[in-house]
């Protein structure tokens, strides 16, 4: 056995494998299993009391066997008439699809024409300093996206297992779905996502400082989270106590991003730092893309109002939190909270 290196933990950032956030479940408690029981902070249901129409989103780790199995569970219980899950176009191969011709569902539609509002950019400096960082976006992007990459792969081999299983076990259980004629691939290219990193930090006037800042923050909280989680190991183990004794590294990768999945505390204080420290790619990674994936849902409500009283959405943690103010305010024909955001920062 041997014992997982911190600085592999430290290069593992807790915001790429969870995206975590709390969610408090309100499943009518006649379909939740008791197993379920264990995972009901990952779900919630939000409808919208003018129309019928419930979305229950799921917010899954994307290295968690329980995922996968709480995802075939909901799907099969409430039954929906679509699924959204966090993928676009370009990553169906993960899944082992090479097309969207081989899914086996009536209907598949993605977020690629849907406008995303956007804050007219406010530029700091110039010159051609910032002309060159204009110009190196599309090679940082592409780089930083095989760096994303890899850490994903390490962490499969690791755990031998396939980062985002919970939504190819989503498009499996769509298809077994009798009610189910639709899945929706609501996420945005990764590219794309990155490249917005990369232009909002040339526009905060710290181009290089997101990475850095990003770094910090993910160390920090992985400084605090890891010796915890090797401690109740090593307790379940009856060697409490005892730093020599070794560690499987699978089992303590687990253990971590269950924690993570867990740990609401945890949680709420990495994303709070992220937001605050690295606003840059909290804006992109989240707010963006919980827009995004929040319109999917709701353009497939209205397409079909009479047929589509139930989805379901399969997405990361962190993004539960923002996609429930969206639906509320939305229902409540208030504007998404993106566009109050941009709306508020467009008046200073």
């Amino acid at each position: 056995m041997a014992t997982l290196p911190t600085r592999q933990l430290q290069a593992t950032s807790p915001s790429l494998l969870l995206f975590a956030g709390r969610a408090t479940s309100s499943l009518p408690s006649a379909t939740v299993s008791v197993e379920d029981e264990e995972d009901e902070s990952t779900v919630i249901s939000i409808s919208n009391q003018n129309t019928g129409q419930s979305v229950t989103l799921i917010g899954t780790a994307h290295l968690s066997e329980k995922s996968n199995k709480q995802v075939r569970r909901l799907i099969e219980t409430l039954q929906p008439n679509a699924v959204m899950i966090e993928i676009d176009p370009s990553r169906l191969e993960r899944l082992g699809f090479s097309n969207v011709d081989e899914i086996k569902i009536a209907t598949v539609t993605d977020s690629e024409d849907i406008e995303l509002p956007i804050a007219p950019r406010k530029t700091k400096g110039g010159g051609l300093m910032r002309f060159a960082q204009e110009a190196s976006i599309g090679v940082f992007s592409q780089v930083a996206r095989a760096v994303l990459t890899q850490i994903y792969k390490s962490l499969e081999n690791d755990m031998d297992q396939k980062a985002g299983g919970e939504f190819l076990q989503a498009v499996q259980s769509a298809e077994s779905c009798t009610a189910c004629d639709t899945l929706i691939l609501g996420d945005r290219n990764s590219i794309t996502t990155i490249s917005r990193v990369a232009e909002l930090a040339i526009d905060s006037g710290d181009f290089m400082g997101v990475l850095n800042r990003l770094q910090a923050v993910n160390q920090e909280e992985i400084d605090t989270l890891e010796p915890k989680v090797r401690k109740e190991l090593l307790i379940q183990k009856g060697q409490e106590g005892n730093d020599d004794y070794e560690l499987d590294k699978t089992e303590l990768t687990t253990a971590i991003i269950e924690t993570l999945k867990d740990d609401e505390m945890y949680r709420t204080r990495l994303f709070a730092r992220l937001e605050q420290d690295v606003p840059e790619f909290f804006q992109a990674f989240l707010k963006e893309r919980d827009y995004l994936m929040s319109e999917s849902i709701l353009r497939e409500f209205e397409k079909r109002p009479e047929e589509v009283k139930t989805i379901v959405g399969v997405v990361g943690l962190a993004h539960v939190p923002g996609m429930e103010r969206h639906f509320k305010s939305v229902f409540a024909n208030q504007p998404a909270p993106l566009v109050q955001d941009i709306a508020t920062v467009s008046s200073v």
